[in-house]
């Protein structure tokens, strides 16, 4: 019997910038999970920067190649100013529709900056629904991610490490200890007997399992985990439970 419920909260799919990946498509992705042992991902587009709303379609169409609803899809928003997506309402019914349960940004990618003025309207619609939304843009950007959670403090968000570099601690933990909607995610985060005590201090219902695939396999960070020191109930939280339940709890 499978001792652990893994959901990966850190997956990218499909063709890079240079029209290649290392994880292509859905049957390549299955393989890497299923040699794993990770039961369900969360995936967004690795090719963001070409264009939120060719990756979102990209996304919508991986999601359609899954069946057995292993996978849930992630949409990158933009600024509302240049009409380029649909009114809040519209478009969080287009993600229900379309099985996507999360968005992401990429305003250093598409050239703009986020803030309250230019994303505001989408991201005050997604706080009041509970939605997540992945931080993967501010990757090692801290002080451009402390002043983005400064004009949205109440944001359900998940960071993404990008770095792979050791010691993150001392930017995540003030992040952690301010915004109690603050979550993160332990692809890319390498700290002896880290987790167990974020965990401590901050509750095990802050931290998602993520591989970093395809930058990293998830194997490292499953072993990582498995060998935390954490008690069953955290780490099975960790580990995929968390995950579940901020989807299940967004309003969409």
């Amino acid at each position: 019997m499978k001792d652990l419920f893994f959901f990966d909260s850190h997956c990218r799919i499909g063709s890079n910038c240079m029209g290649h990946s290392p994880v292509p498509d859905i049957p390549t992705l299955f393989e890497e999970m299923d040699r794993f042992g990770v039961d369900r991902a969360l995936i967004r587009h690795i090719g963001i920067d070409k264009g939120a709303l060719w990756t979102n379609r990209e996304v919508s169409a991986f999601l359609r190649e899954d069946p057995a609803h292993r996978l849930t899809g992630v949409w990158c928003i933009l600024p509302s100013q240049c009409d380029e997506l649909p009114e809040p309402d519209v478009f969080f019914a287009l993600m229900k529709e379309a099985r996507v349960g999360a968005i992401t940004l990429s305003p250093f990618g598409h050239n703009y900056i986020p803030c309250r003025l230019t994303l505001g309207r989408i991201l005050d619609a997604a706080t009041e629904r509970k939605i997540p939304v992945l931080l993967d843009a501010f990757a090692g950007k801290w002080q451009e991610l402390y002043h983005f959670l400064e004009e949205f403090p109440r944001l359900r968000c998940i960071y993404l490490e990008g770095s792979g570099r050791w010691g993150t601690d001392r930017y995540l933990r003030p992040l952690l200890e301010n915004y109690p909607e603050f979550h993160f995610s332990t692809g890319g985060y390498w700290v002896p007997e880290g987790i167990c005590d974020l965990a401590e201090r901050y509750g095990a219902n802050r931290i998602l399992f993520g591989s970093g695939l395809p930058r990293f396999l998830p194997g490292s960070g499953m072993l990582q985990l498995k060998q935390s020191g954490l008690d069953p109930q955290s780490l099975a939280m960790i580990a995929g439970k968390n995950l579940s339940r901020l989807l299940e709890e967004a309003q969409l």
